[in-house]
């Protein structure tokens, strides 16, 4: 797995916190985008953080009294907020630097708290980068993605997967919650189907969800607590899927008795195209229905 670059959002009067945070990252190998090294003389310092922005996995905040009182660092939690609600997603990650007022928008996230012991904040951080790679390698994953939701707390997640859609989330969850309340949960946030329809090939497919741990399923009114999860592990969203031939449907109900219709040549080429549908659908293999039934998931 790869880290993915590192954006440092901070006021100029924590620079000394941020060189030595920036040094430390970097000697574990960790990417950083930091304005001091990144800024190249005469470039624009708003379209050079933009491109920061847009190329960072992680978001990290330093909290103080500078920088919550920082127009530049408002908006660049703006930025990278609206990022993680977006298709590519962005990890947002407060940085506790002494106390200060905190954002409303973080309130309800983790630190990590720099204000007494640096190094066992430092620790807290790079394990969850170690969490996080030791997620993919478990899954043979290589990125996760975060949890779109910015109004979840997430002092408890787990990671999310599915073999209809290849993204790998670190979704923020309560472990009380039965596998109902969470698929209720997570298909509204993904905005999963439960029924749609594939017009460009004539079908109607209908899904069902259900939770696995290392293959087995879990029942609907067990917690995720008491099913062996705790903070850091790996389920699977279980997708099922039946399709309803609409092309044949349509067939039958063209023919069906008690129906007269006006012979036309447009309704009888209608019904001969309807009919080649149709017997095309026999030669579907599973793995073609599967194709299809995964292009329904191509928004998440």
């Amino acid at each position: 797995m790869h880290t993915g670059k590192v954006f440092i959002s901070h006021a100029s009067a924590d620079k000394t916190f941020v060189d030595k945070l920036v040094a430390d990252l970097a000697g574990q190998g960790i990417p950083v985008w930091y304005d001091k090294l990144d800024l190249k003389l005469g470039e624009s310092i708003p379209a050079a953080i933009g491109t920061g922005l847009a190329e960072a996995k992680y978001f990290a905040i330093v909290l103080s009294k500078a920088s919550v009182a920082s127009k530049w660092v408002q908006e660049e939690l703006n930025s990278a907020l609206m990022k993680q609600v977006a298709a590519g997603g962005t990890f947002v990650l407060p940085l506790l630097l002494e106390d200060c007022d905190i954002p409303m928008l973080l309130a309800h996230r983790r630190r990590a708290d720099f204000r007494t012991n640096y190094d066992q904040a430092l620790s807290e951080l790079l394990a969850l980068w170690g969490k996080d790679s030791s997620a993919c390698a478990t899954t043979g994953k290589e990125a996760v993605h975060p949890w779109p939701d910015i109004e979840m707390p997430d002092t408890e997640y787990v990671y999310l997967h599915s073999t209809r859609f290849d993204k790998f989330f670190r979704m923020n969850c309560s472990l009380d919650w039965t596998a109902t309340k969470t698929i209720d949960y997570l298909t509204a946030t993904l905005n999963l189907p439960c029924r749609i329809d594939v017009p460009s090939v004539g079908m109607h497919w209908s899904f069902t969800y259900g939770l696995r741990i290392e293959g087995k399923g879990v029942p609907l009114d067990t917690t995720l607590r008491a099913a062996g999860l705790s903070v850091g592990s790996v389920i699977q969203i279980g997708i099922s899927g039946r399709y309803e031939d609409l092309y044949e449907k349509e067939l039958k109900e063209a023919f069906s008795p008690g129906k007269v219709y006006l012979e036309t040549m447009e309704r009888h080429r209608r019904l001969e195209w309807l009919q080649q549908q149709v017997a095309s659908r026999r030669l579907l293999t599973q793995a073609d229905l599967k194709k299809i039934a995964d292009s329904c998931f191509k928004h998440v």
